[in-house]
């Protein structure tokens, strides 16, 4: 597959080595860094205060809840269009980062969207295996 000079200044070695090397059917894995966007005015308020917790565990707490509505915010949007793509993203929740899983195809198409920061090449994926047939009816 071609890729344009956007693309490779998005991808590692390993993931354009695979991409140029690909059909387009082949199923890779890539872990992928989306761009955080947005002024910092996205709703969700400004960070937690430790002052204002009782607790270490309490503002723990509330700190997670905060990026991860923070996070949802910033990269909702890219992860949805890496959904509607069927990369299946996974992660993402506290941090800018998601696992997707796909034909080289669909994540290729996945580096033209702005959000996609950078991607790194997990490891390509192989298909189920065939069943070998039991040797006299073992």
């Amino acid at each position: 597959m071609d890729l344009t000079p956007a693309h490779l200044r998005k991808v590692d070695t390993r993931l354009r080595d695979a991409l140029e090397g690909a059909s387009g059917d082949e199923r890779l894995r890539a872990v992928v860094l989306l761009r955080g966007g947005g002024d910092g005015r996205d709703g969700t308020g400004p960070e937690p205060d430790p002052s204002d917790f009782a607790t270490r565990e309490a503002y723990r707490r509330a700190l997670i809840d905060w990026r991860s509505s923070h996070t949802a915010r910033q990269i909702g949007g890219t992860v949805e269009a890496l959904r509607r793509l069927e990369l299946a993203p996974r992660g993402g929740a506290i941090g800018r980062t998601v696992v997707v899983e796909g034909p080289a195809r669909r994540l290729l198409a996945a580096l033209d969207l702005s959000g996609v920061e950078h991607a790194t090449l997990d490891r390509p994926l192989e298909g189920p295996r065939p069943r070998r047939p039991k040797v006299g009816g073992q």
